[in-house]
């Protein structure tokens, strides 16, 4: 389930005064190329920079909130998306850690296994070289080099 995100959107008749500022400023901007040569220039200049100001901020009004009503649905879709992957890694996480202590239990149990037994292949003062492992105890080696004694 989506969580409810307020976006604020225009109404029409902030849409409308947006598009009417639009169209003042270019028709000032048109009355401006034929007054260029006018003797209070300087003065219609500095007003036509507070006029541009006014315009873009309706401009940016009218459009940002459309932009900003689509990239808000694509962080919700983003963030669903993370969640639900976030989940599928703990659960596999979860899985791991108990094949992990299932694994050191059995590495403990053949430890203990070779530590209770003879070693059949030895003889009686046999040099350390002449000694062949038993499978029992190449398990424990393994076991080992996998799980080492903590």
């Amino acid at each position: 389930m989506e969580p409810a995100v307020e976006t604020q959107r225009i109404s029409l008749l902030q849409a409308v005064v947006a598009i009417a500022l639009i169209a003042v400023f270019a028709a000032v901007l048109v009355v401006l190329g034929f007054l260029r040569g006018d003797e209070h220039w300087d003065r219609l200049v500095y007003l036509l920079g507070g006029l541009e100001a006014i315009v873009f901020a309706g401009v940016g009004a009218l459009f940002g909130s459309t932009i900003q009503r689509a990239d808000a649905a694509a962080a919700r879709k983003d963030a669903a998306a993370a969640k639900e992957e976030a989940k599928a890694e703990r659960q596999r996480a979860d899985v791991l850690r108990e094949k992990s202590a299932d694994g050191e239990k059995l590495a403990a149990a053949v430890r203990m296994a070779v530590a209770g037994s003879e070693q059949p292949g030895a003889r009686r003062g046999a040099r350390p070289e002449e000694v062949q492992p038993t499978q029992l105890e190449a398990l424990a080696a393994y076991a080992q080099r996998l799980f080492p004694d903590a």
